[in-house]
């Protein structure tokens, strides 16, 4: 039988809208790799004889995936680039200058600010005053009047030490602003898609004999596996990256009824980077929460399920204990958060480990593989 690969959330093929936001995370692991990999090192172990006729199925859902829009600019304009504020209406020249002084103040000012700028704007007669000076001034001067009314409500703005401080404060909250902005951009497209993708397939894999279309999907990919055996004997092996090891599990028991032309048995999964620990301490898979003490995969539909996860990828859970018969191996991967996550999709140790335990697990009985430096060799009794 071939390997099946389901991937996980925030995966684009090239001619989808969302590739470039998914590229932010998940550069470097696309199928081609993937592919590559899977043939080099575990496809050998699945059929020593002839690697090369191994099928490789991968089941791409990334396509019924979230598709956020593009979200509008956050935030009210400042104050200095509105050309007329006194064209505004009450409600958006007070936002404005809100925004303003809470770039520039600190928290503890705050309430203060607001009844400053409350207070100042839902005058009429300041805002005739207002509309009574020209655009250029009309800023510089409704400043000028919320700042009076806030040093009546907070004298120590008024004296040079106060302000020296509260100058200090504001630079040092822009400082930590901008080193933020520099974190927080590469995630500002991802989060979107990765959250979308999760929350697509929980509002939307249906219910025992009424798979969505994500758990459709998977259950094809588990068909067209059963239908290239062929009556080779061959093992099926699924590697599954983060959530997609939630789709398998699904797939492996709230719809293994839906499988078309019946659920074939998975010998060996490998749950890489995964959720489905979590999913199980939750009770979120589709089954609800479990009737025991953990989840459980029946065994004439799998046979070894190992967890690949990483104590130091945020993003993974250990399993055993709360999914039966799941093992667990903590690859701690060196590397950032990101990268960690990703990083059993393009490391060859991970790889040669998956094939090493492929080949320990799931050699029919007289059959073994020996491992040699440049080549497999089967040996027959």
């Amino acid at each position: 039988m071939p390997v099946v690969f389901v991937h996980g959330v925030a995966v684009r093929d090239p001619d989808d809208p969302q590739y470039v936001a998914a590229q932010r995370l998940t550069r470097g692991a696309d199928w081609a790799v993937v592919e590559a990999m899977l043939r080099e090192h575990v496809a050998p172990a699945v059929r020593p004889s002839a690697p090369e006729r191994v099928a490789l199925v991968r089941v791409y859902w990334g396509d019924l995936g979230a598709q956020p829009g593009e979200a509008a600019e956050a935030g009210p304009p400042a104050l200095s680039e509105v050309d007329t504020p006194a064209a505004l209406t009450p409600s958006e020249l007070g936002e404005a200058l809100q925004h303003s002084l809470f770039q520039t103040l600190p928290p503890a000012q705050w309430p203060a600010v607001v009844d400053a700028v409350w207070s100042t704007v839902s005058e009429p007669a300041l805002r005739a005053q207002l509309a009574a000076r020209s655009p250029k001034r009309q800023a510089r001067w409704l400043e000028k009047q919320v700042r009076g009314r806030l040093t009546e409500a907070a004298p120590e703005l008024s004296r040079g030490f106060g302000q020296v401080a509260a100058d200090l404060a504001a630079s040092n909250r822009r400082n930590v602003r901008w080193a933020m902005s520099e974190v927080r951009r590469p995630f500002r497209e991802v989060v979107p898609v990765f959250v979308g993708d999760v929350l697509r397939y929980l509002d939307g894999r249906g219910a025992p004999g009424s798979p969505g279309p994500i758990v459709e999907r998977v259950l094809a990919g588990l068909a067209q596996a059963r239908d290239a055996d062929r009556g080779a004997g061959e093992p099926l092996v699924v590697l599954s990256h983060s959530m997609g090891g939630q789709l398998v599990f699904d797939a492996l028991t709230a719809f293994a009824g839906d499988v078309p032309g019946g659920m074939p048995r998975v010998d060996f999964w490998c749950a890489s980077g995964g959720q489905i620990g979590l999913f199980a301490e939750l009770g979120m898979f589709a089954g609800g929460p479990p009737e025991g003490p953990s989840e459980r995969v029946p065994e004439e539909r799998l046979g070894y399920l190992w967890n690949a996860w990483s104590s130091t990828d945020v993003l993974s859970f250990p399993a055993e204990g709360r999914i039966a018969g799941a093992h667990d191996s903590d690859f701690a991967f060196p590397g950032g958060p990101g990268a960690n996550h990703m990083a059993y999709l393009v490391e060859p140790d991970f790889y040669r480990t998956l094939a090493a335990k492929v080949r320990a697990h799931c050699l029919p009985p007289g059959r073994s593989v020996r491992h040699g430096l440049a080549k497999y060799e089967e040996i027959s009794d």
